[in-house]
């Protein structure tokens, strides 16, 4: 498992605290470099050492290549019957495989919480969770024996636990058990705390990753952002001159149709020319003006239906009466009704 930057200080050493009594050790690359008790207590990061009476390690022959999330799903199903308490109130952490078995520990989850906000109360960040035995560096064969508190930690490869020294031989059996030196103990912690056999932070209470941007990162945001509200300001502007220009076209236009003095004088404009028109269209039966448009010259270009060529000529005859104009009008078939074209003006 790699070792998270945070779990080491400048000078490369580690903290190791105790949750059993909440003692440390200050872990340095040859060892022991500092310790005290729990009313000295370093704050920051940390590796939290927890009783191996509260997490119980099992050996399991696990299938080769599983992801994390199926380690642990496979382990849950071969220690549904290891555990007097259901699975589902327990933490399940795999670890790497050590004389072709996997260490999976469990362990409450409850425990676990309460261990974790014990630590934050106490200002330490528990960078690792590793159950104590696992911190002894497991000989060749035979066991290690640490005792300490009236327990024992034992460590085999493949092989972990802690247990009254009394009641040990029933598990160690024959084999070979040597105490454990605490100077063996101590040098053998820079390893087992760089590559713990078993990490508890793991699944639910994995370690939530600090990410850090980089100034370099909130430069290019903020000239992102910048840019968006000037592109943004930009397309407001053209919105804003594309209507204003529309709105003097439109008043440009207006002025046309109702331009008065001299200019109503040369040209009488939409209204004397259109009222004349449609004078004509409302007196000739079976006649429909279909279209009309007014052009800067004062004439009007417009489509008329009728029901025949006798029908257009009447209003080609009393649009010329009324002082009109009329050119084009050959009738032609337009959707089964004959359509005339014509541009009208003043005579």
């Amino acid at each position: 498992m790699p070792t998270s930057p945070t779990d080491e200080t400048a000078t490369g050493e580690r903290l190791l605290v105790f949750a059993d009594g909440w003692s440390w050790r200050r872990i340095g690359a040859t060892g022991v470099v500092a310790h005290g008790e729990a009313d000295a207590l370093p704050a920051g990061p940390a590796a939290l050492a927890v009783p191996g009476t509260a997490a119980t390690v099992h050996w399991l022959e696990l299938p080769d290549g599983l992801a994390p999330a199926q380690a642990a799903a496979a382990a849950r199903l071969m220690l549904a019957d290891a555990s007097a308490t259901p699975l589902t109130d327990m933490h399940v952490a795999v670890g790497r495989p050590e004389s072709r078995q996997t260490p999976v520990a469990l362990v409450p989850a409850a425990r676990m919480v309460e261990w974790l906000a014990e630590a934050e109360a106490r200002g330490v960040d528990p960078v690792t969770i590793v159950p104590e035995p696992l911190l002894i560096v497991p000989p060749e064969t035979g066991y290690l024996r640490r005792d300490h508190d009236g327990l024992a930690d034992f460590r085999a490869p493949a092989a972990a636990f802690t247990l009254e020294p009394d009641l040990a031989e029933a598990v160690t059996g024959d084999m070979p058990v040597v105490p454990l030196d605490p100077r063996r103990f101590a040098d053998g912690l820079p390893a087992v705390l760089a590559a713990p056999p078993v990490d508890l932070r793991q699944g639910a209470f994995a370690r939530r990753r600090q990410w850090k941007v980089d100034t370099g990162w909130k430069r290019r945001v903020v000239a992102l952002a910048a840019l968006l509200v000037i592109l943004t300001l930009a397309v407001q502007i053209l919105a804003i001159l594309r209507y204003t220009f529309a709105a003097n076209r439109l008043e440009t236009e207006l002025a046309t149709l109702e331009a008065p003095g001299q200019r109503r004088t040369a040209n009488p404009g939409f209204g004397p020319v259109a009222t004349r028109l449609f004078e004509a269209v409302r007196a000739t039966p079976n006649l429909e003006l279909a279209r009309i448009e007014y052009r800067s010259d004062g004439s009007l270009n417009a489509s008329v239906t009728m029901d025949n060529a006798a029908t257009f000529a009447a209003f080609r005859t009393r649009a010329e009466a009324s002082g009109l104009t009329v050119e084009g009008g050959e009738p032609t078939a337009a959707g089964g009704r004959p359509t005339a074209e014509l541009t009208v003006r003043p005579s």
